[in-house]
C-alpha cells in the first residue's frame, strides 16, 4: 500500500494504485489461463507448471509494475485512460514475470531456502519429489524444476511485452527499455556471482564492487527500467526520462541497501527471508565491506570464520550482526539510504514538466521502498 502521507490526495492516489494492481492481476490471470490451456494439450503434468507459477506469484507487492505505472502517469500529466492503464498493466505483468524468473534462479544460485515467507520454489519441488517417492535426487529435481519454470516465466514475460501496441515511436522506445532490463539484470547477476567468488578484478575495492552489483543487478529491474518503460510508453520527452533515470538510480540503490540491512536487523515475518541469510550465503554487500573496513583484527577473524559458512551457528551469525552494529556499519548504511532517498525527493520536486499526480505516486512508492526509521538500529 502507498503510505498515507502521499499527496496530492490520499484517496485519489490509493484508488488509482489499487485499480492498477487489480488490472495487473487480471492481465496475469488471463495470460496464465491461456498458457495453461496450451500446456495441458501437451500433458496434465506440464499444465501443472502454470499452477506452480501462479502460486509463486502470490504475495508480491507489485512494486516494479507500480513504478512503471506511476512513471507513465507522470509522463501523461493526468489520470490515464482505460487503454493506457491496460498497456501499462501488461508491461507491469511482464516485468513481474521477469522478476519471478530472476528470483527462482537467484534462490538456486544462493541456496536460499525461503522466499516470501514460504519455501523457495526449488525447495518446494524437492519436497514434492520426496513426498511422491520419485526416482533420483530430490535436490536435483527441485533445482531442475526451478530452472525450467524460470525459463518459462522469462519467455512468457517476453510474449506479454511484445503484445503491447501503441503508437510506433513510444512502443519501440518502451520495448528497447524492456530489452535493456533483461540484459542488465542478468549481467548484474553474473557480476554478483563473480564478486562473491573474488573475481571482480576491474572493481577491486569491495564497496565499489558491491555498489556496482547493485547498479546492474537491482536498480535496472527494480526501478530504473520499469520507470523508463512506463514513461516511454506514455510518450515522455528525453529530458523527463533522464530526470526519472537519475531519480531511479538513487531510489533503487537505497532500496537494495535497505534490503541488505533487513537481512541483519529486519523482522523475518515481514521480510519473508531468514535473518542472516546474506551472512550464510557470503553476500559481498556494502554493509559487509564497511564492517570489514572498520573492524579490528579480532572482528575480521570473526568475519572470515562465519561469512559464507553454510554451517554457521546462530551464535556466530548473531556475533557478526553485533559487529556490524558496533562498527557503525549499520548506522552508516542506514544514513546512506536516507541520503539517497532525500536526493530522489529533490529530483522529483525539481521536475515540473512531470505531472503532479504521477510524481506523488512515485514519491509515495519511494518512501515505502526506502523507509528505515522503523528499523531497530
Amino acid at each position: 500500500m502507498l503510505p498515507r502521507s502521499a499527496t496530492p490526495s490520499d484517496d485519489r492516489l490509493h484508488a488509482l494504485d489499487a485499480h492498477f494492481v487489480t488490472q495487473v492481476d487480471a492481465v496475469t490471470r488471463r495470460e496464465l489461463a491461456a498458457h495453461r490451456r496450451r500446456l495441458e494439450e501437451i500433458s496434465p503434468e506440464t499444465g501443472a507448471l502454470v499452477e506452480m507459477l501462479a502460486s509463486y506469484l502470490e504475495g508480491g507487492k507489485l512494486l516494479r509494475p507500480r513504478f512503471c505505472f506511476w512513471a507513465g502517469v507522470a509522463a501523461l500529466g493526468r489520470e490515464p485512460e482505460a487503454a493506457e492503464v491496460e498497456a501499462l498493466a501488461r508491461y507491469g505483468a511482464s516485468i513481474e514475470l521477469i522478476q519471478a524468473a530472476a528470483l527462482m534462479h537467484d534462490d538456486v544460485i544462493d541456496h536460499s531456502p525461503m522466499r516470501r515467507g514460504r519455501p523457495a520454489l526449488h525447495v518446494r519441488a524437492a519436497q514434492q519429489h520426496h513426498q511422491e517417492a520419485l526416482f533420483g535426487s530430490s535436490e536435483d529435481f527441485g533445482i531442475a524444476t526451478a530452472i525450467v519454470l524460470g525459463d518459462l516465466a522469462l519467455s512468457w514475460g517476453e510474449q506479454m511485452a511484445g503484445a503491447v501496441q501503441r503508437d510506433p515511436a513510444p512502443t519501440l522506445r518502451a520495448r528497447t527499455e524492456f530489452d535493456a532490463l533483461r540484459t542488465e539484470v542478468m549481467s548484474g547477476q553474473y557480476l554478483d556471482i563473480l564478486h562473491q567468488a573474488g573475481g571482480y578484478a576491474s572493481s577491486p575495492d569491495p564497496e565499489r564492487a558491491a555498489l556496482s552489483v547493485i547498479r546492474w543487478k537491482t536498480v535496472p529491474y527494480t526501478v530504473l527500467r520499469p520507470v523508463r518503460i512506463g514513461a516511454a510508453l506514455m510518450g515522455a520527452e528525453d529530458a523527463d526520462l533522464e530526470t526519472l533515470s537519475a531519480w531511479a538510480i538513487e531510489v533503487g540503490t537505497a532500496f537494495q541497501l535497505r534490503d541488505d540491512l533487513l537481512s541483519v536487523i529486519g523482522d523475518q515475518d515481514e521480510t519473508g527471508k531468514p535473518i542472516g541469510g546474506d551472512i550464510v550465503e557470503g553476500k559481498r554487500t556494502v554493509l559487509l565491506a564497511r564492517t570489514e573496513k572498520a573492524a579490528d583484527a579480532e572482528g575480521r577473524a570473526l568475519l572470515e570464520s562465519v561469512i559464507g559458512d553454510g554451517e554457521s551457528t546462530e551464535e556466530g551469525i548473531s556475533a557478526v550482526h553485533e559487529l556490524m552494529v558496533a562498527t557503525g556499519a549499520v548506522a552508516s548504511v542506514a544514513r546512506e539510504v536516507r541520503d539517497r532517498a532525500g536526493r530522489g525527493r529533490q529530483l522529483l520536486e525539481s521536475a515540473p514538466t512531470l505531472g503532479t499526480l504521477g510524481r506523488a505516486g512515485l514519491g509515495a512508492l519511494a518512501e515505502f521502498a526506502t523507509e528505515v526509521e522503523s528499523l531497530p538500529a
